[in-house]
């Protein structure tokens, strides 16, 4: 089982394809898995790289506090790539636009697919739902806990494939309590939209919670020249759309991509 040891954590990953390099970072719903089915299509381009979030999946790490740009950034160096595009899933999303403002100089383009966005309140739970999930918590019931994120993330539905995702989460996988990430250094990332300073990309997800909708418009506006597509799907957009959003990630990675 390939993996780096980056920042004490040892974090599962694998490429395919050759070319440029292209990190996809995973959601906070599955591990690594949620960019399965677009890997073929952008490895035809680009060194395609894939990781386990620390604790999430194959990945694991010390019951200490620790800094996702930091792992990412970590990923890149242990495998020799100077210069990467990251492309980020919800959670990943927000940390690619993170480590976009962080780090410029080690990016070459940077893309959220249905992404979070540091200091925007997307609201996606609603108060009922909150205290369900922390009922569900303290009971141990973790198939609870489970339905009550697929009802906010997964409208169009569930299958056996997304439920084996989300058990690869560290909700269902006991990490020791108390150890939080990280927040970036300086003010976050909704504040500093003007500062991006490598091409960037919004996929927004037209059946994702009205909060997490706002964000596409949100990034194109602010950024200067910083693109939004939207595209028929809820949250698994990777899983219910991978040719369409492929198609759509290759033809903004290819335009951007220092050896196009």
């Amino acid at each position: 089982m390939p993996t780096v040891d980056v920042n004490g954590a040892r974090l599962w990953y694998d490429e395919a394809g050759s070319g440029d390099a292209v990190l996809l970072l995973h959601g906070g719903l599955g591990d690594s898995g949620l960019w399965e089915p677009v890997v073929p299509f952008l490895a035809e381009r680009f060194r395609t790289i894939r990781t386990d979030l620390r604790f999430y999946g194959r990945s694991t790490g010390p019951a200490v506090p620790w800094s996702w740009q930091d792992d990412a950034i970590g990923v890149l160096d242990e495998l020799g790539v100077e210069r990467a595009a990251l492309v980020g899933l919800s959670l990943g999303g927000k940390l690619a636009l993170d480590v976009a403002l962080a780090h410029p100089e080690r990016l070459w383009a940077v893309v959220g697919v249905a992404p979070a966005l540091g200091g925007h309140a997307g609201n996606a739970y609603t108060e009922e739902h909150e205290a369900r999930y922390e009922a569900a918590e303290a009971e141990g019931n973790l198939e609870a806990a489970m339905e009550i994120d697929l009802e906010v993330w997964a409208p169009l539905g569930a299958d056996e494939r997304i439920r084996q995702l989300w058990h690869a989460t560290p909700d269902a996988n006991g990490v020791p309590p108390g150890i939080e990430p990280l927040d970036p250094p300086g003010a976050p990332a909704k504040e500093r939209l003007a500062e991006l300073a490598v091409p960037a990309l919004v996929v927004t997800a037209k059946h994702d919670p009205p909060g997490m909708r706002e964000i596409g418009p949100l990034v194109a506006r602010d950024a200067s020249g910083a693109r939004h597509v939207e595209l028929d799907s809820d949250h698994y957009v990777t899983l219910r759309e991978p040719e369409l959003l492929s198609r759509v990630l290759l033809e903004f990675l290819a335009a951007a991509a220092p050896q196009q």
